[in-house]
């Protein structure tokens, strides 16, 4: 079979089938479609980059693995996870089973952060940033890629994530910048000698209550770990000890 016929034929029913989460929109049928193209032929990338590419010509037993990554992803099973690959602020991650996914609007975060530095911190030879609750270390790398002074220390209480963070430090060759530690929030900085020297630090924490991370889409709660939603029984226990222990920390307070 020809490979566009193929690929409106695979197309056609995706689009009957999929259901696309709100906070996912780029994930479109024909998005989808030609991540997973690339993916059965070797080539991983997220649904972001996939849209502009050329597809591939697939073998036959590669047609077969994209018949089965399209089954599973209808199943419900996030499209980054069979990819690995999610794209955030022009990046490919690298996201395997398991781990959280990035979201776009936390792109509002990472871009602010960079926007303040390139603007504020653009004359200073390095500026020190902390990322708590860094995930893969979404935020930190950004951060890192965009500014070069900048030296990143990124901490997650999830070991997966934080092994996740520092193979997405080498895929983007940022090992210099960056350095990511499995513990809780401020607690691998205490030891150090940060105490009013960090000049930002950011956080995109779990803000979800213990209660509602259960009643969550099954997309997400079936395959994403709860530790990067659940933020105790009000979703505002992180907030309270970020807000409470940053002022030790930064550089300027106010």
């Amino acid at each position: 079979m020809e490979q566009k016929v193929l690929f409106q034929e695979l197309l056609t029913a995706i689009e009957s089938q999929l259901s696309i989460l709100a906070d996912k929109s780029e994930e479109n049928a024909y998005n989808t479609l030609s991540a997973l193209w690339h993916t059965a032929s070797g080539n991983r990338v997220s649904p972001i980059k996939a849209n502009k590419l050329e597809l591939p010509y697939l073998e036959q037993n590669q047609i077969n693995s994209l018949k089965k990554l399209i089954k599973i992803r209808l199943q419900g099973v996030p499209l980054a996870h069979l990819t690995e690959r999610q794209d955030f602020m022009g990046l490919d991650y690298i996201v395997t089973k398991g781990l959280y996914i990035p979201r776009k609007e936390t792109e509002l975060l990472a871009g602010t952060a960079i926007g303040l530095l390139l603007k504020d911190y653009s004359d200073q030879s390095h500026v020190t940033v902390i990322d708590l609750c860094t995930g893969i270390g979404t935020i930190a790398l950004a951060i890192a890629h965009y500014c070069e002074n900048a030296i990143v220390l990124g901490s997650d209480i999830y070991k997966p994530a934080i092994e996740a963070a520092i193979i997405n430090a080498k895929h983007f060759e940022l090992e210099n910048q960056v350095s990511f530690y499995n513990a809780d929030m401020f607690e691998p900085f205490e030891s150090r000698d940060l105490k009013n020297k960090v000049d930002i630090i950011v956080s995109a924490p779990p803000y979800i209550s213990t209660l509602k991370v259960k009643q969550m889409a099954k997309e997400i709660a079936d395959h994403e770990p709860s530790e990067a939603f659940d933020a105790g029984p009000f979703g505002l226990s992180i907030f309270n000890k970020l807000i409470s222990i940053s002022s030790d920390y930064l550089s300027n307070k106010v």
